[in-house]
């Protein structure tokens, strides 16, 4: 009787002990994918952080309507304007006037190529313009100059045209413009994933299989995020070099708010907000699967940073 009670006893001390190494599992498992969860936002957020970090002047690009098919910046997705390091003086006599101007010269054209988008600095003038053709005339021995006596590359830009006064300290850069969005996993239904999509036209139906796109290039980033969220962080006052920053989470409110100084949401409609955004904070999504007993709803967790741009 002895015996049996004390093999009873044992087996419940096996199954407590059974239980409590399963559960052991369990929850080990359960932090692993919540650790591969975050590892897995903190390497995509990097991406979109280093981006910004090459980003200046314009720092972020907008148009309307934005949606998630174009380039452009919302609380959503986010549009970068990144410098490549390429650049050229522009070669136009500072004071002359321009007007509906589809051609520019420059000292140096070599480092642009049809197709290339490059950001004009002209003063309070910057403007993303789409190269459609280069000439390449410059003696690179020679000063270079403009007229009358021109020694100078040009570049064509049918698409952006221009209009404005040429300062003494005018340039053309070379960009990249990189787009930041969520969109459904084309490998999985029910997934999304966050795509890094490069160029500036629209992306449509088959973009994810290389298809149907104007943009140069689309890229998964990370599978497994579920969201997005973008705020542009703008000085109270843009006169003091350290006012404190208030984040709107669209241009359109940012630039309602400094609406009595003629900013507008969308490059080309006055003075344009991106050009006043000191900051960008982004925050990402993504769930880890439940995997204790009792437990198979998804955690969610999230990620947050806030980039500093150039001015």
């Amino acid at each position: 009787m002895e015996l049996l009670l004390a093999l009873a006893i044992l087996g419940v001390l096996s199954t407590l002990a059974l239980n409590a190494f399963t559960q052991s599992l369990n929850y080990k498992r359960h932090e692993d994918l919540r650790l591969k969860t975050q590892q897995n936002l903190r390497a995509a957020l990097h991406y979109v952080t280093q981006d910004l970090r090459s980003g200046a002047y314009l720092h972020v690009w907008h148009q309307s309507p934005c949606d998630a098919t174009r380039p452009c910046s919302n609380h959503t997705q986010v549009a970068i304007v990144g410098l490549t390091g390429d650049s050229s003086p522009v070669a136009e006599p500072p004071g002359n006037s321009f007007t509906n101007s589809a051609e520019t010269g420059v000292c140096d054209a070599r480092a642009f190529q049809e197709g290339d988008l490059v950001l004009l600095y002209n003063g309070d003038q910057v403007q993303l313009l789409r190269i459609t053709q280069r000439q390449l005339l410059a003696d690179p021995n020679q000063p270079c100059s403009g007229p009358p006596n021109p020694n100078r590359d040009k570049i064509q830009h049918n698409q952006d045209r221009i209009s404005g006064q040429w300062t003494n300290s005018a340039y053309v850069f070379k960009v990249d413009l990189a787009t930041y969005v969520v969109r459904d996993d084309p490998l999985e239904a029910g997934r999304k994933v966050l795509y890094r999509m490069t160029g500036y036209g629209t992306r449509g139906a088959g973009a994810e299989t290389g298809y149907g796109d104007t943009m140069t290039g689309a890229g998964i980033v990370a599978f497994g995020i579920t969201g997005l969220e973008v705020w542009y962080g703008v000085p109270e006052d843009p006169n003091a070099q350290s006012s404190r920053l208030v984040f709107y989470p669209t241009l359109e409110e940012a630039a309602s708010a400094f609406s009595a100084q003629g900013y507008s949401a969308t490059p080309g409609g006055g003075k344009y907000i991106g050009t006043l955004v000191r900051a960008v904070r982004v925050a990402l999504t993504g769930q880890s699967p439940g995997n204790l007993p009792g437990k198979n709803a998804p955690d969610t967790l999230t990620v947050t940073e806030t980039v500093e741009l150039r001015r």
